[in-house]
């Protein structure tokens, strides 16, 4: 008489849940060599390790909130069809928020918008002025080559760069920067205070070779012309470098008259250095526009950062009138809201 086999015994673990586990181990795989990837290809400054680290594992853990929408909706639909009032509206809250993160994460930074604005400013020219492009931990090539392809459809006559070219940036800068080359116009521009250590790795030098070679014109403590006008650069304030630079414009004024001079800087503050007769126009980035848009609470942000709490547009000042452009990249968090990246086409 033939003995039964042994029946094989049940898995502890069942098939969804080893589905589940493989899943999740290949995501942390990924996100360990992705974060891996960045931060040693990152120049970071002595002591910023940490820091750098929290940025990118935002930058790429944030990717998580899609599988996270995608079970919100699916705990939604039940509590909807089992008319679970309480249930649904705690669903509900916690969707609306993980989109609106989503949104702010992947959709806004993507919204590249071009506003036009006429000043006035008897110059007979037309630019293109952006600033805070942050090239490093969250804006990546695919970004700037965006921005690159954009400002080559435009009808102007030159760029602007109002500073904060980096945040993080790779250790190649002129790779880093490359794109910049294929600009059909000629590029002016100034550095900011995380292109000046400030907070930030001491890029400063590098950075002027790179962007040097790619035919961007850097002109702090220099002055250009721009149609009838003439362009003033002023280094960044935070560096300790714009109040030399404004003193010497007080000393030394421009020949032609303040109505035709035009000051590019990186900070608005440096706007209330400026003395009657020294220029009539400041233009100017630094603020992002808040970032993320929260009534009261960005503004109480922007107070910390600029002494006028300068959000973005035009600002009558009693010696100047400052321009503040809300810039094309992000800082801190890769995240916008309300306050796009824009190209701001100005009309002098």
């Amino acid at each position: 008489m033939r003995r039964a086999g042994r029946k094989p015994e049940p898995s502890l673990i069942s098939a969804p849940r080893r589905a589940a586990i493989i899943s999740l181990t290949a995501l942390a795989t990924l996100f360990v060599l992705l974060l891996w990837h960045d931060f040693r290809n990152t120049w970071i400054s002595p002591g910023y390790e940490r820091h750098t680290l929290f940025h990118l594992s935002v930058y790429w853990g944030l990717w998580l909130v899609w599988p996270l929408l995608a079970w919100l909706g699916w705990r939604l639909g039940r509590a909807v069809r089992a008319r679970r009032i309480a249930a649904a509206l705690v669903a509900g809250s916690a969707f609306a928020t993980g989109a609106a993160l989503a949104w702010a994460r992947f959709i806004e930074p993507q919204r590249l918008v071009v506003r036009e604005t006429r000043l006035g400013q008897q110059c007979g020219a037309q630019v293109a002025l952006i600033s805070d492009i942050h090239f490093g931990k969250f804006t990546r090539e695919r970004e700037l080559n965006r921005l690159v392809d954009r400002l080559n459809t435009l009808p102007i006559d030159a760029v602007l760069v109002a500073g904060d070219w980096t945040y993080g940036p790779p250790h190649d800068l002129a790779a880093a920067f490359a794109p910049l080359a294929r600009i059909k116009y000629p590029v002016f521009g100034v550095l900011g205070n995380h292109d000046e250590q400030m907070p930030g790795p001491p890029v400063a030098d590098e950075l002027r070779e790179a962007l040097t070679a790619l035919n961007v014109k850097l002109i702090d403590g220099k002055r250009v012309w721009l149609g009838r006008c003439t362009l003033i650069g002023i280094g960044d304030l935070y560096a300790g470098i714009a109040d030399s630079q404004v003193q010497h414009l007080q000393l030394d004024p421009p020949a032609n008259p303040a109505e035709r001079r035009v000051v590019l800087t990186h900070n608005p503050d440096v706007a209330t250095l400026m003395k009657p007769g020294m220029a009539s126009l400041v233009l100017a980035g630094h603020t992002h526009g808040g970032q993320v848009y929260v009534p009261v609470l960005t503004q109480l942000m922007l107070k910390r950062n600029t002494r006028g709490a300068y959000e973005q547009g035009l600002y009558p000042l009693p010696d100047t009138r400052l321009y503040v452009t809300p810039g094309i990249g992000t800082d801190i968090l890769p995240l916008r809201f309300l306050v796009p990246p824009t190209i701001d086409v100005l009309s002098l």
